[in-house]
């Protein structure tokens, strides 16, 4: 322990492989450049005030120096100066910059047992240690000491959270988190609601991720590229063609252009079903210029984002390009506007942009036959069980008037 004042004992850095090796540790730190630290802070002016201290702790920060806090706090016990909540919690930052959550736990544990009261910023700098290290769970136990604790968390606590969630793939925890943000009364940002997207859609879960986009949207949000981007995704690896060209509309209608990732995701979709109609109209839509040829090696389309979860995308399924080869999907057009197509003489397209009709995700089509032969099934199994207990009543009834 390195001793305070006014005999205060402070947690102390430890040694340099306490919580694992991390980015920026090597080849720092020797004893010869520890001693040299020493004796620049021993070199300071004796006048020297606190904020000469929390600056010398922003620059460890910086340069992930975690290893010379105990020296600073050593300095400012041998000036006979009381170190404060604002030199406690540059202190935890260090660590957290430094992706070392244990030593930030222990000092935001030990600014509790000294009722130094800590604040948003120490929580948040603990939180956001916790979560980029990978520490969901604790990240989240942080977050809810903090709330229990009485103290607002602002969107750098919850964002924290709902990413380290979302980057494990725990969709359910991570809108949670986006739910209590949002009934809280904190202010959201694009950010919150991407990282919970980009989640549903590495999932393939289409649904989901639509119901973010559309309540992002309803909240007034700005959505970005990367969010329609994680949903067009999302269609083109369930094959749902039709839904990825809705949301393409949707995103050219917001004047949005689409970048190479999301161009490439729609090409390989489009390669893979041999459908250049398709591509030629979604390359209009994306705002490219009618030169650019898609890249004939693309075998499945690239991710979206660089907030992507830690889980590799199942490869694409090989039977869906065949059926596509062999019929190509058509763009659903609402009855009215097909009937008044029919009727004229100029036939008409689907109406595109924000007015277009959303469309249905596919179903398999013999989906109603295997409900049909299931509940076929069941009916004949209770005939069975009935006409059993029918035979075993009559053999018990002749065996009782035997008996008599």
């Amino acid at each position: 322990m390195c001793a305070g004042g006014e005999g205060r004992n402070f947690p102390t850095a430890g040694q340099k492989g306490g919580d694992g090796p991390r980015d920026g540790d090597y080849g720092k730190g020797g004893s010869s450049e520890e001693v040299r630290f020493s004796q620049t802070l021993a070199a300071l002016a004796k006048n020297s005030g606190p904020g000469v201290f929390t600056s010398l702790l922003g620059r460890l920060a910086r340069e992930r120096r975690w290893w010379d806090v105990d020296a600073i706090f050593a300095e400012m016990q041998v000036r006979g100066m009381k170190p404060n909540r604002i030199h406690i919690n540059a202190a935890i930052n260090v660590f957290a910059k430094a992706r070392r959550p244990q030593k930030a736990e222990e000092w935001l544990i030990w600014m509790q047992e000294q009722d130094l009261k800590p604040n948003e910023v120490s929580y948040n700098s603990v939180i956001n240690a916790c979560a980029q290290s990978g520490y969901v769970e604790r990240a989240e136990m942080w977050l809810g000491r903090m709330l229990e604790g009485g103290i607002e968390a602002n969107e750098v606590s919850y964002n924290s959270v709902i990413n380290a969630c979302a980057q494990k793939g725990r969709v359910s925890r991570a809108e949670m988190w986006l739910e209590k943000m949002l009934s809280a009364g904190v202010k959201t940002d694009a950010f919150s609601y991407n990282s919970v997207i980009n989640a549903c859609a590495q999932r393939r879960d289409i649904e989901r991720a639509e119901t973010w986009l559309e309540r992002m949207l309803a909240d007034g949000l700005h959505a970005d590229e990367v969010s329609y981007s994680s949903v067009i995704k999302a269609c083109v690896h369930k094959g749902e063609l039709d839904l990825a060209g809705y949301w393409l509309e949707r995103m050219a209608a917001a004047n949005l252009t689409a970048n190479e990732v999301t161009y490439n995701t729609v090409a390989g979709a489009c390669l893979q079903a041999g459908d250049e109609e398709r591509l030629i109209r979604w390359r209009a839509l994306m705002k490219l210029e009618s030169g650019v040829v898609p890249n004939k090696d693309i075998s499945r389309p690239s991710p979206p984002s660089t907030c992507t979860a830690h889980f590799e995308d199942p490869p694409p399924d090989p039977s869906l390009a065949g059926d596509l080869r062999r019929k190509r999907p058509v763009e659903r057009i609402p009855r009215g506007v097909q009937d008044a197509s029919e009727r004229s003489a100029a036939p008409r397209g689907p109406p595109s942009g924000p007015d277009r009709p959303k469309p249905q995700r596919e179903r398999p089509q013999n989906q109603k036959v295997v409900a049909q032969s299931s509940s076929t099934a069941g009916w004949m199994q209770w005939v069975v069980l009935v006409a059993v207990l029918a035979v075993l009543q009559v053999f018990m009834t002749v065996w009782a008037r035997r008996g008599t």
